[in-house]
């Protein structure tokens, strides 16, 4: 994986943690999303320190909202001349019936809206194309 940029959502704990630290042992640059700040900021020293990778990003995103979600792109696109990998591992499960900034049910916005979003904004600016593959 070295040469790789990956983004990972999602990546501050559980399978979004252990996954960025899989790819930083293989040598990828890791670009960890994490909607809150320090818990992403805590994340990124573990997994420096855990392998000692140099090339690890912090972006801030909250998946459920598509503002956040454009602003992360544009981020992105400004930041990353190629990304080849992209994980939408954030996720929630909302015990009570919330509503999202945009108005949507907050599991639906947050789960699988805000990662087709990124997904389409990261393919299409710039006229990059995209290869998607669903496990």
């Amino acid at each position: 994986m070295t040469g790789r940029t990956c983004l990972i959502t999602g990546a501050n704990s559980g399978i979004g943690k252990e996954t960025a630290i899989g790819l930083a042992r293989m040598g990828a640059r890791v670009v960890l999303v994490c909607r809150n700040q320090q818990k992403g900021q805590d994340a990124l020293a573990d997994i420096q320190r855990e392998t000692g990778a140099s090339q690890l990003d912090l972006l801030i995103a909250d998946m459920s909202s598509f503002g956040s979600v454009r602003a992360l792109a544009t981020q992105v696109h400004q930041r990353y001349p190629r990304l080849d990998v992209v994980i939408n591992n954030a996720g929630a499960a909302v015990r009570y019936r919330t509503l999202s900034a945009d108005g949507i049910e907050m599991t639906v916005a947050g789960n699988y809206l805000g990662a087709a979003l990124l997904t389409i904004l990261v393919a299409m600016i710039n006229g990059r194309t995209v290869r998607a593959r669903a496990f």
